[in-house]
């Protein structure tokens, strides 16, 4: 199986970009933020995308802002798949879907500038933790995936963007990360390079930041222990660059 997320920045200005990187990766689960788009605004090219169902949680908080969703590959899964949107999303950050093998948790965590947009961003993190740890008392697998907005570790951030203070490398986002992980979710992608130090999946637009890989690993994966234990492949999508984000890619073996 084949797990994909991908902050789009907009999915009608990548539409043709993202059918493109569909028909040559061919994904059976593409996790989207930043769609920017409505229900009633969302590309038909991608919502009826041939070979997949898709899910959306639209930009009706604000025109053209956030969003997120999914399309999932027809058959992926055997049985019933449930989407939701769970109570305490808000800015249409989250999606999940509920599936025989495991939920996968979408999201786009807020920015957090500002300090009401940052008081919501921690809150948001702490009520995300508090949903997936109430899946993992249920006894369900957990994918939990997206935009975290935030460079975990200094080795997460290029050393010339690495300014003490600044949004996304505070502690107290840091820790909310750390409190994730604590329910026993696994980094899969910096388990398989823990030293790496040029590991990115975002770049700002300025300076040649992308050229030169000036850049930060916002973009992650996080699973609990059975389904980490059936990867055979986590990598970020460099090649694609029509989002200032890389899709990140995770694959796993025969979860039946």
């Amino acid at each position: 199986m084949k797990i994909a997320s991908w902050n789009v920045n907009g999915i009608r200005a990548r539409q043709e970009a993202l059918v493109s990187w569909i028909g040559r990766n061919s994904p059976d689960v593409l996790v989207l933020q930043e769609v920017k788009a409505d229900l009633a605004d969302i590309p038909a090219s991608i919502s009826e995308l041939e070979g997949y169902d898709s899910f959306w949680n639209g930009s009706s908080f604000r025109k053209g802002y956030s969003g997120t969703g999914m399309l999932v590959r027809k058959g992926a899964f055997s049985g019933t798949v449930e989407w939701e949107i769970p109570a305490f999303d808000f800015e249409n950050r989250t999606c999940v879907l509920h599936t025989g093998q495991f939920t996968l948790t979408g999201c786009y965590v807020p920015r957090g500038e500002g300090d009401e947009h940052y008081r919501l961003k921690l809150r948001y993190f702490e009520q995300t933790r508090l949903f997936i740890e109430n899946l993992l008392l249920e006894g369900r697998q957990i994918v939990f995936t997206g935009d975290m907005n935030v460079a975990h570790r200094d080795i997460d951030v290029h050393r010339s963007q690495n300014k003490p203070g600044a949004v996304g490398l505070r502690a107290e986002e840091r820790s909310s990360i750390d409190a994730c992980l604590a329910l026993g979710l696994r980094d899969v992608m910096r388990e398989r390079a823990p030293e790496r130090n040029d590991l990115f999946t975002w770049w700002p637009y300025w300076k040649n930041a992308r050229e030169r890989n000036l850049g930060w690993r916002i973009d992650c994966f996080f699973l609990s222990a059975a389904i980490a234990e059936r990867v055979t492949m986590v990598a970020v999508d460099r090649d694609e660059r029509s989002s200032d984000h890389a899709p990140i890619i995770l694959e796993l073996s025969d979860l039946s």
